[in-house]
């Protein structure tokens, strides 16, 4: 309010500047009919309108690169199947369920019974989970890897925990290895890694077999690298993929005295989940009453809530650029029209003397385009030298795109010439007796 408030009250009283003793004298010689704008005036005039456009510029071009970079985000690839999967969390208090095999039973119980409802194909679990979820970036030490100069630290940047079957639930591919099966729960420490993982600390070496000691403890076992799972987005759509190392939720108990209380259920569904929630929530309740369902919703909605940021920046800036072309357009429409009324007697000269309707709207939208490609040029020089600013928000499109840079200046080329259509008309209906009796 303060700002709008200063802004009226500064350019109210910035045309009290131009009254001063020369003006005045100037329009009594005059007889009060005329009173030319002198060349400074007209060039400030013109200044602010290059200056509206050039700002319209920066704008249009900002929200035209934060729309691609939300259009690339939603074809991104995940890395795992979005439809026909459903989610909800879970967190079994410390009070309740004080022992950590009691935890597993509870979650194997639950998921047992939720796959009995109609309409659910397969039920996982996990605590972390995609495609938005905070690095915990956990020391390792992976069996027989000596970091030198240049090497990654032996460091994992998400650790993942799951129940069995969560790839097939979740649609990831095993691309080497096996996934968990239910031998695992009475055998020995196995984990599974993504790729990411395998190619920055194996190489071009098979990792199936090596061992790695996550960090868990100072007595935690080594474990046994059984499968090579297909990277996924964890980190957010927009960032690069992170390593990966899934544990096996049934063998916390026995093999590192500890299960995650908070989960993730997962449920691969073939019915809408507004069908399936009644069954859902009946059957968490079964259990125990006592548990609350948090955010029960599909994983189309998981993942367009962690598009929010770039979906809100695409928006907001969207209708900031709509209000500049709008601010553009009527600056550009009313020094065109000032500049038809103030040279209305040498255009009726001209007419006058034989001078065409072509001829004066040349006139006319010559002085119009060419203010407008002078705003264009600026805001584009404006949106370059911005372009280090604008590339940390931006995914899959280049902050100086040709594309989105040319498309922008034909639009802005488009609204300037509409913004000329109704002065240029008025030029032509100028009477050229009248405007030469008027002065």
């Amino acid at each position: 309010m303060g700002v709008a408030l200063l802004t009226g009250l500064v350019f109210g009283l910035a045309p009290l500047l131009h009254m001063g003793e020369q003006a005045v004298t100037l329009s009594i010689k005059e007889g009060g009919v005329r009173a030319t704008s002198g060349a400074g005036r007209n060039r400030v005039r013109r200044g602010l309108v290059i200056a509206e456009i050039a700002l319209a510029v920066m704008l249009v071009i900002g929200a035209g690169l934060l729309i691609r970079t939300f259009r690339n985000l939603t074809s991104v690839d995940a890395g795992f199947e979005i439809a026909n999967r459903a989610t909800f969390g879970l967190v079994l208090p410390q009070a309740t369920y004080p022992d950590s095999q009691r935890v597993v039973n509870v979650i194997a119980d639950l998921s047992r019974k939720l796959d009995e409802i109609p309409g659910v194909e397969r039920v996982s679990a996990m605590t972390g989970l995609p495609p938005q979820r905070p690095v915990n970036a956990n020391d390792t030490n992976f069996e027989g890897y000596n970091p030198g100069p240049g090497d990654p630290p032996a460091n994992v940047d998400y650790y993942q925990t799951v129940t069995q079957g969560y790839f097939e639930t979740m649609g990831i591919e095993i691309t080497k290895g096996r996934s968990f099966n239910a031998g695992d729960a009475i055998g020995g420490p196995v984990v599974i890694i993504n790729e990411a993982l395998a190619k920055r600390f194996y190489k071009d070496a098979d990792a199936v077999g090596r061992r790695v000691s996550p960090a868990f403890g100072p007595n935690t076992p080594m474990f046994t690298i059984v499968g090579v799972a297909r990277d996924v987005k964890q980190g957010g759509l927009e960032a690069p993929v992170g390593t990966e190392l899934y544990f096996n939720h049934e063998q916390g108990p026995r093999i590192v005295g500890f299960a995650p209380r908070q989960m993730n259920i997962v449920l691969e569904v073939s019915r809408p989940l507004s069908s399936l929630a009644p069954a859902i929530r009946e059957t968490v309740s079964a259990i125990d009453p006592g548990l609350p369902i948090v955010r029960l919703r599909t994983m189309d909605d998981v993942v367009g809530d962690s598009l929010t940021r770039q979906r809100f920046l695409s928006l907001l800036l969207g209708i900031f650029a709509a209000v500049a072309l709008l601010l553009a357009a009527i600056g550009t429409y009313g020094i065109l029209a000032y500049m038809v009324s103030e040279r209305q007697r040498e255009i009726g000269i001209r007419m006058a003397l034989g001078a065409g309707n072509s001829q004066v709207l040349g006139l006319v939208f010559k002085q119009g385009i060419t203010i407008a490609l002078v705003g264009i040029a600026v805001g584009v020089a404006g949106a370059l030298a911005l372009s280090r600013l604008t590339k940390s928000l931006l995914y899959g499109v280049d902050p100086a795109d040709p594309a989105t840079f040319g498309i922008v200046a034909g639009v802005i080329v488009v609204v300037a010439t509409a913004a000329c259509l109704i002065p240029m008309r008025r030029a032509t209906r100028v009477d050229p007796l009248t405007a030469i009796r008027a002065d």
